[in-house]
């Protein structure tokens, strides 16, 4: 597949209903970090510079005016319409059905995501980027969860070196300890439970490895 001549990244903001009960609140200047990241990398591999735009997808229209305010050095598309739609009083309207799927759609067209796994909607636009792009797996930037589906597995990892906890929040892990991950908090610590003595805290994510369930296919 040929560069896009125009790069976008897409950003999937989720607010509203999310905000503190299933995910933490990220301000746009944490989406903007890895889009400002990306784009320094592209044009490095390009050997030339980019004009920088990005694609909002958002239940919250203020995110628009902001990127636009704060960020001139950008292009910035977004339909204000279908982040209105998205607002709790109108959400479970055909107008909200048909903004959810148009913002999935130009989503999964972005040369690069930038959003929270913890959101339907970003995972549903990955997913469609793989139908799109093939592996898509080096595009994107979680704020928060890692990639999951619902109705998957328990995530789990092994750990292969101990830790004995150092600051309120973290928990203690053995050799061997199974442990259920909640989710990577990309700075060095992964959240999740210890199966072996039932503590949940923070743990070195780099001192675990991911626990592969492995399946034979008999030959039929």
């Amino acid at each position: 597949m040929h560069a896009n001549p125009r790069p976008v990244v897409g950003l999937q903001i989720r607010r509203t209903d999310k905000i503190g009960t299933e995910a933490a609140f990220h301000a746009l200047s944490e989406y903007m970090k890895w889009t400002e990241h990306w784009f320094k990398i592209e044009a490095a591999r390009r050997g030339a510079p980019l004009q920088k735009r990005v694609f909002i997808a958002t239940d919250d229209p203020t995110v628009v005016t902001e990127a636009k305010e704060k960020y001139k050095d950008y292009e910035v598309y977004a339909d204000v319409g279908i982040a209105a739609s998205a607002q709790m009083s109108n959400r479970y309207t055909d107008a909200s059905l048909l903004g959810v799927i148009t913002d999935i759609r130009m989503l999964s067209q972005c040369d690069y995501l930038v959003c929270t796994f913890s959101s339907q909607v970003c995972r549903m636009g990955y997913e469609l980027m793989q139908v799109l792009r093939g592996d898509a797996g080096h595009r994107f930037h979680s704020l928060d969860d890692l990639y999951y589906y619902g109705g998957q597995h328990a995530h789990e990892q092994i750990v292969v070196e101990a830790y004995t906890w150092e600051t309120p929040g973290e928990i203690d892990i053995e050799v061997g300890d199974v442990i259920g991950v909640a989710g990577n908090h990309w700075n060095g610590f992964s959240k999740g439970t210890n199966r072996r003595t039932g503590q949940v805290g923070l743990y070195p994510s780099y001192k675990v490895r991911e626990n592969w369930r492995i399946v034979d296919f008999p030959p039929m």
